[in-house]
């Protein structure tokens, strides 16, 4: 029995290798082809007589080229080094970029409330943007292509919260494929020891998922969140 678990063991070990060894190697191919997509997209842009309207277009094309490209880099570098670097990243930026990528591809209505300035967090931006993301992509689905979505940056005391309230059927009634999102925040916020909770929107029938971030040091931890000064 002990040796059976002991091989159990070492295949799901030797699989998880095998699978962020694909993953780098995949991660590591994307890199030259996303080069070339800057510079058409570059050169495209400063064309001469080309309307604003595609001017703008193309910068967006360049923001979310570069969000993959911030994504494919950190998961790279911390293979190498054994860590993401932590910061500082703005909380209120990373977000907007967010939201942004969301309003251009879905079609509810998604709205922004509470703080509107930069909350320096000392931890990786591609891991609160995949929090971020994951959390919102649950949302908007549970909404529907009509539906509405209120995304909510708070600053309280020690803590730092992301609020996301939809209007969709309610936590446990949405369309399948969600869910997975969920696991992958739990896991993400682990080392940064913040907290996800899922209740009831307060004021919708939907659902309300909450992140939050602490701002105070505990023990050898260095402080999360560093607002600088005016």
């Amino acid at each position: 029995m002990v040796f059976h678990g002991q091989q159990e063991n070492y295949l799901a070990a030797r699989v998880a290798e095998l699978v962020e060894h694909r993953v780098s190697v995949v991660l590591h191919e994307i890199r030259q082809p996303l080069s070339v997509v800057f510079v058409l997209a570059e050169m495209a842009r400063s064309s001469p007589g080309v309307p604003a309207d595609v001017r703008a277009r193309l910068d967006e094309l360049i923001e979310q080229a570069q969000e993959v490209a911030w994504a494919a880099c950190s998961v790279l570098d911390a293979a190498a080094e054994g860590a993401e670097d932590g910061g500082p990243v703005d909380l209120d930026e990373v977000l907007g970029s967010v939201l942004h990528g969301f309003r251009l591809t879905w079609s509810g209505t998604l709205r922004r409330g509470g703080v509107s300035a930069p909350l320096f967090l000392a931890a990786p931006r591609a891991t609160l943007r995949r929090c971020l993301v994951n959390i919102v992509e649950n949302a908007v689905r549970a909404a529907g292509p009509t539906g509405s979505v209120t995304v909510t940056l708070l600053r309280e005391g020690d803590t730092v919260r992301v609020v996301v309230d939809d209007d969709g059927p309610g936590f446990g009634r949405v369309p399948s494929g969600t869910g997975l999102g969920i696991k992958v925040v739990r896991e993400a916020l682990r080392p940064l020891e913040g907290v996800l909770t899922i209740g009831s929107a307060p004021s919708t029938r939907g659902t309300r998922v909450e992140l939050t971030l602490p701002v105070g040091s505990a023990g050898n931890r260095r402080d999360p969140l560093r607002v600088p000064a005016a």
